[in-house]
């Protein structure tokens, strides 16, 4: 075979569609040309995937002056030959060209065109053109999937990727979510690699990207504001709780994935139920409906769960992916081949699937369990199958193949001890999920833990050690452990803790949905001590009305009725940009128009979620905290303000008069909080963005960390300055939740701490031994 000519390397899922594409090429030019075949993954390419250096391998035996042309049976293929090319030097990387032609046609059009001795550009421009001759006999004059839509009149807005992780699932679902709100044909261009444009409507093509931390996003759409909202919304994604990293495993022991011990009776997780496989569909266009009918059931299903609760945003992820439209009209297409909806979906998923698989990042490769989650679940909605989970009566150490978010979601931590799952990792949402239970679990633990185990089982979730069969000697030691853990997981009785010298300290809540205001209440929380209401006003394209805001508190305020409650008003802006708000670019969004500040320049919504917040709070004992608050006069505005929205409510039920307090972020208020005595009823401290503002350093930024500190002497003086000032004096930044940084705050005087209800346990514990 001259290298004279130019040589073809097809790269597939499939070793068996590879070899079978080269044999039928073959069968038009004999050996003339050079053809590799870099397909499957494996010792011998038997399992399906793509493999990075067998592609590389394949380029060493075919490179000559000639060049050669790649064709790619699937996307994530293309993502493992672009990898690839990283692994040559810069000459023969020039040699190397990547064609998005038709795999099978175009591999065929390119050896003709290679054994006839044409340029490498003519031969990749022959194998995408390879479909015309079936356009042309179907009478259809565009041939091939039409690139990313142009927006009409369309201006460009960049934004960086300040993610560790890049843009993956939540903040992708996110993107798509909004861009999918503001229409107009929003597409997002990668400037690092060149990947895109591509629609920012769709999940899979956004991840599609590659985008990783530090790459340029170019966004362009028809609206400037469109663009903007787009770019405001990237800048935001900043990786904060995402997902502890993946720990090195220990010879012997599975992978640690959420801390603490447990001991007990392991029980198999009964899998979901299967679908039966189906039968060609009759009528394909009832095939459709009933696909897109089981579709929209489930996503709507998993959006309002998504509204409250630990998995909240991990069903949000759920169902942006079921609202993909690449993934839709993939499924649809294929139903009108002649196959049934759930297979048609299921097939569609294993393409969409592809795309997080070959991803380099083992944090992205976890959101493939994600998207079959998603899937099995509309597959069981078209089965008619829905049933509940074939959870395991009784107090029990779970064991699991595959833990599905769905299901982790679903665990009581009083009945579910512990998690054994023999596949998944520290990244997956699962694990996630069982961290924020606080259930013990470890994971890829197949090699420790054969899948037909029985008995008696100890784990410890944080070093993933797994004793099957425990002797006594270290059922002793587990036992002594949990006891130990029992003591500082106590609900706080009251929510009050007594110190050694007879001051008391209350435990307040943090929360933003239903779920996590029961979590508190179980916990023992004094109170809510924020309520955040921005989750109302998030990811939508116009605001909430008046009775939306009105059962939504409402609902969250149930668990603590005769309990006292802090609601603070709307704080965007900064990190949490609203489209709908009309906002015009800042230079620095956290020094700009947001907060209180914001509230009061669009005062007619202001009034409304007032008004709203005066009727869900009736029976309660209601108090207002004010955001982002620089100025005395800012506070006597909003008072003006709320006494309107208390007038217009005559007739209908509510609180009043109510307690007004003030977050304490900005230096200028803690430096002059004597100013404030006047106005306020309480001062509530913000640590997050007071340390920022103290400190000049953004919290979110990667290279300085070590000022994320909100117990720095400078800190810490001016919490002593507003615990000092008069009035009720609290923390609800996240250094109240962290036991040194509590005992800390307490030490300057402060007297109310709010958190996150797993904390309260552990502070009150770490205060109780001050």
């Amino acid at each position: 075979m001259s290298r004279e000519r130019v040589a073809l390397v097809l790269v597939s899922h499939s070793r068996a569609l590879a070899e079978a594409t080269a044999a039928l090429a073959r069968q038009m030019t004999g050996d003339a040309v050079a053809i590799r075949c870099a397909a499957g993954v494996g010792e011998s390419g038997e399992g399906f995937g793509t493999d990075t250096l067998r592609i590389v391998e394949a380029l060493g035996e075919t490179d000559g002056p000639a060049g050669t042309v790649v064709l790619m049976d699937l996307g994530s293929a293309l993502l493992s030959a672009e990898m690839a090319l990283d692994f040559l030097d810069e000459a023969a990387r020039a040699r190397v060209t990547l064609c998005p032609a038709p795999f099978v046609e175009g591999a065929v059009a390119a050896a003709v065109a290679a054994m006839g001795g044409a340029d490498r550009a003519t031969v990749a421009a022959e194998a995408k053109a390879a479909l015309e001759p079936k356009h042309q006999q179907l009478g259809e004059t565009e041939p091939g999937r039409p690139a990313a839509a142009e927006p009409t009149g369309a201006v460009d807005a960049e934004a960086t990727i300040p993610d560790p992780h890049g843009l993956h699932a939540r903040p992708a679902a996110r993107l798509a979510a909004l861009a999918s709100r503001l229409g107009g044909g929003v597409t997002v261009e990668n400037l690092d690699n060149g990947r895109g444009p591509v629609s920012a409507g769709s999940l899979v093509a956004l991840l599609s990207l590659g985008a990783a931390q530090g790459h340029r996003l170019r966004i362009r759409a028809g609206d400037p504001a469109a663009a903007r909202a787009i770019a405001d919304l990237v800048a935001t994604f900043t990786g904060d709780t995402e997902a502890a990293p993946t720990p090195p495993q220990t010879e012997g022991r599975a992978i640690p994935v959420s801390p603490g011990v447990a001991l007990g009776p392991l029980v198999r997780l009964a899998p979901p139920p299967v679908p039966e496989p189906e039968a060609p569909p009759a009528d394909p266009a009832a095939e459709r409906r009933r696909l897109g009918a089981a579709l929209a059931t489930v996503r709507e299903r998993l959006e309002t769960a998504a509204q409250s609760g630990r998995a909240g945003e991990f069903l949000a992820v759920q169902a942006a992916l079921l609202a993909d439209p690449a993934l839709a009209m993939r499924a649809v297409a294929l139903v009108e081949t002649g196959l049934g909806a759930a297979t048609a979906l299921a097939r569609a998923a294993d393409e969409a699937a592809a795309v997080f698989r070959e991803q380099p990042d083992s944090y992205l490769r976890a959101r493939e369990a994600d998207l079959r989650d998603a899937v099995a679940a509309v597959q069981r909605e078209l089965a008619g199958a829905l049933g509940a989970l074939r959870l395991p009566e009784g107090r029990c150490i779970l064991l699991a193949d595959d833990l599905p978010p769905s299901l982790a979601a679903a665990l009581d931590p009083a009945q579910v001890l512990g998690v054994i799952d023999r596949q998944g990792g520290p990244t997956s949402h699962a694990a996630i999920l069982l961290r924020a239970a606080g259930i013990p679990a470890v994971a890829g633990a197949a090699a420790q833990v054969p899948a037909d185990a029985t008995g008696l089982v100890a784990i410890d979730g944080g070093t993933g050690a797994v004793w099957l069969d425990p002797d006594p000697a270290t059922r002793a030691a587990i036992a002594a452990r949990l006891e130990a853990v029992t003591r500082t997981a106590t609900p706080v009785p009251g929510g009050v803790v007594t110190l050694a010298d007879g001051r008391t300290v209350q435990l307040w809540a943090n929360v933003s949905g239903r779920a996590e205001a029961e979590a508190a209440r179980r916990t023992g929380a004094f109170g809510i001590g924020l309520l955040r209401t921005e989750m109302l006003f998030l990811d939508r394209r116009d605001p909430p009305g008046e009775e939306e805001q009105v059962a939504a508190l409402a609902a969250i305020l149930v668990p603590f009725a005769g309990r006292p409650v802090v609601v603070r008003t709307l704080d965007a802006g900064g990190d949490k940009p609203i489209p709908y708000m009309g906002l015009a670019p800042e230079a620095n969004p956290y020094l700009g128009l947001r907060g209180l500040r914001l509230s009061l320049a669009r005062e007619p919504l202001f009034r409304t979620q007032l008004r709203a917040v005066l009727r869900a709070g009736h029976g309660h004992d209601l108090r207002l905290l004010l955001p982002m608050v620089t100025d005395p006069d800012e506070v006597a505005a909003a008072r003006a303000v709320l006494e309107e929205a208390h007038r217009s409510l005559e007739g209908i039920p509510h609180l009043w008069p109510v307690p007004v307090g003030i977050m304490v972020e900005v230096p200028a208020a803690a430096l002059l909080i004597e100013r404030f005595v006047p106005v306020a009823d309480f001062f509530s401290i913000g640590t997050n963005d007071l340390t920022q503002y103290v400190l000049a350093a953004e919290r979110g930024h990667p290279a300085l960390g070590r000022f994320a500190d909100a117990t720095h002497p400078a800190v810490l003086d001016l919490v002593r300055r507003v615990a000092r000032a008069g009035r009720p004096a609290s923390v609800c930044g996240e250094a109240a939740g962290d036991p040194d940084a509590a005992c800390a705050l307490v030490g300057q005087g402060i007297e109310r701490l709010s958190m996150g209800a797993t904390a309260i346990p552990r502070v009150a514990e770490a205060l109780r031994r001050l």
